[in-house]
């Protein structure tokens, strides 16, 4: 049921039903999605030549260092991720995409373009910009009200 009295639940439900479509076009790549999170944030980060440890994906992904640890192994598992050992600091290890991890990210956002592609195709120019002007005053609105 539809009621325009409640943008947010809409949001929310079209929330879902984007996360249901990225999953689906994303199963053969066996990732779950905070696998596919991670995975991209270390390909961003490589991208722009900085170096990411662990401790960073803990405060960017407000998790505990105990799933981080999980992911990485998995994701090692999996031969996308490598720990590499730091010379000044023998304790830290970085993390680095393997050719396989680069080449999974690639898929990933080459499919992620196409369903970017399909949804503005659908949109004119001024309902887009009417979209991402409600969406800013919306979230404006949320964080003024997370201060309150």
């Amino acid at each position: 049921m539809r009621n325009e009295n409640y943008p947010m639940r809409e949001l929310a439900n079209l929330n879902r039903v984007w996360h249901r479509i990225l999953e689906s076009r994303m199963s053969d790549l066996g990732l779950s999605s905070i696998q596919s999170r991670m995975l991209g944030y270390l390909y961003f980060r490589s991208q722009c030549g900085k170096k990411v440890f662990q401790r960073e994906l803990e405060e960017e992904f407000k998790i505990r260092k105990s799933s981080v640890t999980s992911v990485i192994q998995i994701l090692e598992k999996k031969g996308l991720v490598r720990r590499t050992g730091v010379p000044s600091d023998a304790r830290q290890k970085e993390l680095v995409l393997t050719e396989q991890g680069i080449a999974a990210q690639e898929t990933v956002l080459e499919r992620l373009n196409r369903l970017e592609t399909m949804v503005n195709e659908i949109l004119t120019d001024e309902e887009r910009r009417n979209w991402f002007a409600c969406i800013r005053k919306i979230e404006t609105r949320l964080e003024e009200a997370e201060n309150d």
